[in-house]
């Protein structure tokens, strides 16, 4: 297991490669909320780049130590010490959902070491259900539930569909709601099109959380964006579709 020790604390983060070249690009995934390094899972073993593809594990989630954090500046805050920590040169850093939102305020105050941008089942503003937020609080295993059920499209396979549920239906429901209260808060309608980094945005076509209209939004606002629409997948789009998500991703990473 990779993990590494920042201010007492561990973090979690899956990687590539054993030896990784830190002066080199580094494509850095970051999941969403309840998820884990397993979210990229066939990203991990898909994708190539020059330093590494790594994924993080925020605190409270996977094997890195809890408590999880309320907003998305807090979470930034560990990403930005992970990759200082590990002395990465040179990051492309990709975000799904709650991830993406990190990326998205990363990206609006500009690191020496972000050179391009990825968002994934994602918005400028992230407004959650009060009731789901509520359920998580009083009827926890109910809101796990349903949280799961509007993650994957309608034909997603049932094996993932399960495993999904499991997952979900293990979690910390107060990590989770930290994750969902940080969503909530984040809107940066009135800024995302200060984005000024290569970005790439994609999409499952049957996303019920951050619908494709969303990304749309996003496209229309980051002047040097490509919108990526994947058909047959939902807001896990790089665990329903990662044959199609793997190849637009790469076809970015070759670009830059």
């Amino acid at each position: 297991m990779d993990e590494l020790i920042i201010e007492g604390r561990r973090i979690g983060y899956g990687c590539s490669r054993s030896n990784f070249d830190a002066s080199q690009t580094t494509l850095l995934f970051i999941h969403g909320s309840g998820g884990d390094r397993e979210d990229w899972r066939f990203q991990l073993d898909g994708l190539t780049a020059p330093g590494a593809v790594m994924a993080i594990e925020l605190p409270g989630h996977g094997k890195s130590d809890p408590p999880g954090e309320q907003s998305i500046s807090g979470y930034a805050r560990w990403v930005e010490l992970f990759v200082t920590n590990l002395g990465l040169k040179r990051v492309v850093l990709m975000g799904c959902s709650l991830g993406s939102a990190i990326t998205q305020w990363m990206a609006l105050h500009p690191q020496s070491w972000l050179v391009a941008a990825g968002l994934i089942g994602s918005g400028a503003r992230l407004r959650v259900l009060p009731s789901l937020l509520d359920g998580l609080i009083n009827e926890p295993s109910k809101a796990l539930q349903s949280l799961a059920s509007h993650c994957l499209s309608s034909s997603c396979a049932d094996s993932l569909r399960r495993s999904i549920e499991e997952k979900y239906g293990n979690s910390d429901p107060m990590i989770i709601h930290g994750d969902l209260s940080a969503c909530d808060q984040f809107d940066v309608m009135d800024t995302v099109h200060r984005v000024s980094v290569p970005t790439l945005i994609v999409v499952g076509q049957e996303d019920q959380l951050t619908p494709v209209k969303y990304s749309r939004f996003l496209a229309e606002k980051i002047e040097r964006s490509n919108l990526v629409i994947i058909p047959g997948a939902g807001h896990l789009v790089m665990l329903e579709r990662p044959n199609e998500f793997n190849e637009a991703t790469q076809k970015f990473l070759n670009s830059l």
